[in-house]
């Protein structure tokens, strides 16, 4: 007999053992979908991980069907999988949650039908709501009795329909994942010859609603009469209606005398990208150097730090090296670490590459990720598979079978972070890990390098390569320290803008230049204040302080989306003197219109990026010139590629600085430099102004200069000082619950359990600058482990101490979550 270990889609430890039913033991093989009973009735989407002839010692149920002909994913992504569930101390459901698109994910769904006839009976006002609605509709999901009854949790109400014998439950399967088909018309099969045609036309002259579809079916296929036979393009049914402005009853005729045919063709939901690939600028000398040294290096090291200024031209040197492993017919993957990025980056890779160019991100719905899937690896049934994958940090999770290369472009951003839900990964050092499963090569370019990278790239664990000049050997931008603080001394500030930033604005769009303006802060205000006790609304779930946003006319929680209207009276003192502090991005791009009213003004942040194709537009607008200035978050300073942009402007670089994190300078100096960099990337050079009421700060001086070596070097040596990463990995620990009593306990309590083994390595418990986020009390422990430890059994450890703890009666319900390598 034989037993497969599935994966279930479920935050749950392990793997779970199923019966493989004889009619399924040719078929059965690791990476394929199976269907399963979950408990007692829901069903889900399990994933082969293992199979063997070793009986439990328990009752199994058995495979309740297999639903791919062929593994979808391979042993080699398993392992991947596994190693991501191990080191961040995840699940390996988690982990499959993750990786796997939903539409490919089948599970039932409960639906209610009634179960006899309803006569008299005693019902309440919601039952009588859900019999009704069953009557009409047959069957209700448990969400639409929700809906309908207007209650949170629909299940006791159902419970006691089921005991009153009025209604019954079953589980039912719903496919998520549909291929796309369009509905076609061509010419029916006996109009084989222009002598049918014209004869048809004759037939049809009295009927001029109908001729002028077959006029406009002959215009829109580009119908010709070639070496005895008919020669047509496609023509969508939509199309031709539109065009012919007729009713689909017309057409409905025309088919009926079989002078046109309907038929359907499966299309991609991913748009046309069939471009011919072209050729590309060739590099110049210190890329082609560079290239040539990579190449040298791959040879003995499998992780490469390019390291070049910002506009070296490090993604011409990306495009020679995909060119060069797409020749040896292997797969890419360039990561990038934000979905606006990927909007310039697609285009020039598809104008070098053609149609092998696919891009995966989280703006995609299910179905069209579940088709990027379809077209990746071996199992493709896809005659034109992807070669080269252009994506954001769940692109690792695809289904490669024969992998490269892989590009982690701004390799320092911590956007290569999933902070919740589990697994809190980081996609470059999974990337390294996947690159080694697949005997690939890893290259990670920026201007800023994280200080971990770089100090495996100075020690000799990577190789490292630099890119010293700008492309076309362009000047580094002009940076000049604006002293907001002398100028509010002396009353010249203008606004939220200092007199030097509104001048330099003033000249860049008099030369009919651009504009960026950065804020890492996004909405109008981050608070508002009352002027006479200092009360400041807060949410009601989270422990901060609500933002104001403009748009809406609401203070928003940006932590759990709480909204309420602006208070018009203080809830404190009931006095009316309530103000905005502070500025976001909103109020920049309201306030810079009152200076500038004839220019248009641009904004990029999240609130922007949410919408689909939000940021797309934002972008496009101003790389056609059609937007002057581009207000922003960090989003403006990954990477983006502007020719015209003159003047950078960074209105508090103050937050940046004095924000109490280990990471802060680091942070600073990327996010200055990166955003530096976005001026003056084409002809003269460029100008960043930096708002700052300390202008004599250190990373400051670093930034202006771009030295970057004597930066991390003092960075380096202080957090070999202070026991911080690289020289110490880093596990932080929170515990969460909705009784601050039972998290404070539970959080000391697992903490003396802690130090008992790992002594000082364990800091805490202490409460977050944030304590309460969506009603749920927060305590931290943090745990520095050396290298020379074993993180494995350390983490075992760790979690085992959790998992007892919680053992308690009064513990069973706190919420343990394990980060590993945090930023």
């Amino acid at each position: 007999m034989l037993y497969a270990n599935v994966i279930v889609p479920l935050s749950v430890p392990d793997t779970f053992t199923y019966l493989v039913p004889q009619e399924f033991e040719s078929d059965c093989q690791v990476g394929k979908r199976v269907i399963i009973q979950f408990g007692k009735k829901k069903f889900y989407t399990a994933i082969i991980k293992s199979i063997h002839s070793n009986k439990p010692d328990y009752k199994t149920k058995e495979i309740y069907s297999i639903i791919d002909r062929k593994p979808l994913i391979n042993e080699l992504h398993l392992k991947f999988w596994q190693w991501i569930a191990d080191y961040y101390m995840a699940n390996i459901g988690d982990v499959y949650t993750a990786a796997m698109p939903v539409s490919l994910r089948i599970e039932s769904q409960t639906q209610i039908f009634l179960s006899k006839e309803i006569i008299d009976e005693q019902l309440s006002k919601n039952e009588e709501f859900i019999i009704e609605n069953l009557k009409s509709q047959k069957t209700l999901t448990l969400g639409q009795v929700s809906k309908i009854a207007d209650v949170k949790n629909p299940v006791a109400l159902i419970n006691r329909l089921i005991s009153k014998g009025l209604v019954d439950v079953y589980e039912h399967f719903n496919p998520r994942y549909k291929p796309k088909y369009i509905k076609l018309v061509k010419l029916s099969a006996q109009i084989q010859t222009q002598q049918n045609l014209t004869k048809t036309f004759e037939q049809l002259s009295r009927a001029k609603k109908q001729t002028e579809i077959l006029l406009s079916y002959s215009v829109l296929s580009n119908l010709q009469y070639v070496g005895g036979q008919f020669i047509y393009k496609d023509v969508q049914k939509k199309d031709l209606l539109e065009k012919a402005n007729v009713s689909s009853g017309v057409l409905n005729s025309l088919f009926e005398k079989q002078i046109l045919t309907e038929y359907e063709k499966q299309v991609s939901r991913l748009g046309d990208f069939s471009k011919t690939a072209v050729s590309f600028n060739k590099l110049n000398i210190e890329q082609s150097e560079a290239f040539e040294k990579i190449s040298e290096i791959f040879e003995n090291k499998n992780v490469i730090l390019l390291h070049g200024v910002t506009s070296s031209g490090k993604t011409e040197v990306y495009i020679e090296l995909i060119r060069k492993y797409i020749k040896h017919n292997k797969q890419v993957l360039y990561l990038l670490p934000e979905i606006a990025l990927t909007t310039q980056i697609i285009e020039r890779l598809r104008v070098a590459f053609g149609h092998i160019v696919g891009v995966y991100h989280s703006k995609f719905n299910d179905s069209e990720r579940a088709e990027i899937w379809s077209k990746i690896g071996e199992n493709s049934d896809d005659l034109q598979p992807y070669k080269i994958i252009l994506g954001v940090r769940s692109a690792i999770f695809l289904p490669y079978d024969n992998l490269g290369l892989i590009i982690v472009d701004e390799e320092h951003e911590t956007t290569y972070k999933q902070f919740d839900p589990a697994p809190r990964y980081n996609a470059r050092d999974a990337a390294i890990v996947l690159a080694k499963m697949h005997n690939a090569k890893v290259l990670l370019g920026t201007a800023t390098p994280s200080v971990e990278s770089f100090d495996n790239a100075i020690s000799g664990k990577f190789g490292l390569v630099k890119l010293n000049k700008r492309y076309k050997n362009l000047e580094l931008p002009n940076i000049i320290l604006a002293d907001v603080r002398q100028a509010r001394n002396q009353n010249k500030m203008k606004s939220i803008f200092h007199p030097l930033l509104i001048e330099n604005i003033k000249e860049a769009l008099g030369n009919a230049e651009q504009v960026i303006l950065f804020q890492n802060r996004r909405g109008f205000s981050p608070y508002v204040e009352c002027n006479t006790c200092g009360w400041i609304p807060k949410c009601v779930n989270c422990d901060v302080s609500l933002t104001y946003h403009l748009d809406s006319n609401d203070l928003v929680c940006h932590y759990c989306g709480f909204k309420r209207p602006i208070p018009k009276k203080c809830e404190n003192c009931n006095d009316l003197s309530i103000q905005t502090k502070g500025f976001g991005t909103q109020k920049i791009e309201d306030e810079i219109k009152i200076f500038f009213p004839e220019i248009k003004v641009g904004r990029l942040d999240l609130d922007v990026a949410r919408r689909k194709h939000g940021y797309e537009q934002v972008l496009q607008d101003f790389d056609a010139g059609e937007t002057d200035i581009l207000v922003g978050t960090q989003m403006v300073t990954k990477g983006l590629d502007f020719e015209n942009v003159r003047v950078v402007g960074v209105l508090n670089a103050d937050n940046l600085l004095n924000f109490p994190d280990f990471r802060s300078f680091e942070r600073s100096f990327q996010l200055l430099t990166q955003v530096s960099g976005r001026a003056g990337r084409m002809n003269e050079r460029g100008k960043v102004i930096i708002q700052t009421s300390n202008i004599n700060h250190k990373i400051l001086s670093y930034v202006m200069q771009n030295n970057f070596r004597q930066y991390f070097d003092e960075e380096i040596h202080d957090r070999e000082v202070y026991n911080y990463p690289p020289f110490v990995r880093i596990i932080k620990i929170s515990v969460k619950h909705k009784n601050s009593t039972a998290v404070y306990e539970f959080a000391e309590n697992y903490a003396i359990i802690l130090k008992k083994v790992l002594n000082n390595r364990v800091l805490g418990p202490q409460e977050p600058l944030v304590n309460r986020i969506q009603n749920y009390h927060i305590r931290e422990i943090i745990v520095k482990l050396e290298n020379s430890v074993s993180h494995s059994k350390t983490k075992l450890f760790m979690q085992r101490a959790a998992n007892n703890l919680k053992m308690k009666k009064n513990f069973s319900s706190i919420i343990v979550v394990f980060n590993v390598d945090p930023l």
